[in-house]
């Protein structure tokens, strides 16, 4: 009996060993999963025209061993403006956020922000990636996925239509970067900054007068119910987005998962983002209409007054970055323009 039991427990160790190797068997390890952090709701273009189908391919390409988890809304930390920080220290693998939000650390990224450079967020984004060089060291302690552009925003008064120059003196505006602050100034604003999250109840109560952001913000932050005016065609400027992922975590992947992710980013996930900013503008633009907000369009001679107002600020703002980053900001700018 007891050289049975021995062989039993012989039996019993060898199997032990054998799952163990198993287990252990390169190509078998468990899958793991990436947090993604962004600020918005759930429903918002970029999540659902950016960062879910990203994620839904990623698993399809890797059988299911490499996956993403959105966490939207700030559930991996309130306010837009730590999404950087938040990547980087590694609070969240994955972080869609805005380089404006903390300029000192793209200075001259912001750059694509000069008014009247752009007439779509798709240009926009092909110059961002044709250029990247000249930009991507502001990049360096992370992994740039995307990196893109919306159109150019629209100015929406609660109160005051805004046809000619004149129109816009001493109104209090939310400004989306620190271009169209020192360009709102110029034109006789007030610029006033504050994250996107807190624009309806700003203007609401009359801390803002009025806003300028991309057209999709007005569907997201639902706008159309507290203005009464959108300006459609002031000479603004493009918003720059991006999708960047913590450094470690890109570097714990294997050479397999790195390269399918790269497949699935860069200019061609840029480009989508782009175009689902667009899509969501028009859709945000036909609700403000459908709201009774009045679209305006300003004719060429205010076209041209707003152009010359602007004019002198842009010229410095172009000398501060270069100061600033010690980089040749004219020479980015022509890059971005193609000239």
């Amino acid at each position: 009996m007891k050289s049975i039991h021995r062989v039993k427990c012989a039996v019993f160790a060898v199997a032990v060993v054998a799952a163990s190797a198993i287990l252990h068997t390169p190509g078998t390890a468990s899958a793991k999963e990436l947090k993604a952090a962004h600020f918005m709701p759930p429903m918002h273009p970029m999540d659902r025209g950016v960062m879910t189908p990203l994620a839904e391919e990623l698993n399809a390409a890797t059988g299911g061993k490499l996956t993403i988890r959105i966490y939207p809304a700030g559930e991996l930390g309130k306010g837009p403006v730590q999404q950087y920080k938040r990547v980087v220290t590694g609070v969240a693998d994955i972080a869609f956020g805005i380089p404006a939000y903390t300029p000192t650390q793209f200075g001259k990224t912001v750059l694509v922000h000069m008014p009247g450079l752009f007439a779509s967020g798709e240009e926009a984004t092909n110059a961002l990636w044709d250029n990247l060089t000249a930009i991507e060291d502001e990049y360096a302690e992370t992994k740039l996925l995307g990196l893109w552009a919306n159109n150019p925003s629209v100015l929406i008064t609660a109160e005051k239509p805004v046809r000619t120059l004149a129109d816009i003196e001493g109104l209090k505006v939310r400004t989306p970067n620190p271009v169209m602050a020192e360009v709102v100034k110029a034109w006789g604003g007030i610029p006033v900054s504050m994250p996107t999250p807190d624009i309806y109840n700003a203007m609401n109560t009359g801390v803002i007068d009025a806003v300028m952001i991309g057209p999709s913000g007005i569907r997201s932050y639902k706008l159309n119910e507290i203005g009464k005016h959108a300006t459609v065609n002031i000479p603004s400027a493009v918003d720059s987005f991006y999708l960047l992922m913590n450094r470690n975590s890109w570097d714990a992947l294997s050479d397999e998962h790195k390269a399918k992710l790269d497949e699935l980013a860069g200019r061609g996930l840029s480009l989508r983002g782009a175009k689902a900013f667009y899509d969501a503008g028009q859709a945000g633009i036909q609700l403000a209409r459908d709201s009774g907000v009045e679209i305006i369009e300003i004719d060429e001679a205010a076209d041209a007054e707003f152009r010359a107002a602007m004019a002198e600020a842009l010229e410095a703002l172009v000398d501060k970055t270069s100061k600033e980053t010690g980089a040749d900001a004219r020479a980015i700018i022509s890059g971005f323009s193609g000239q």
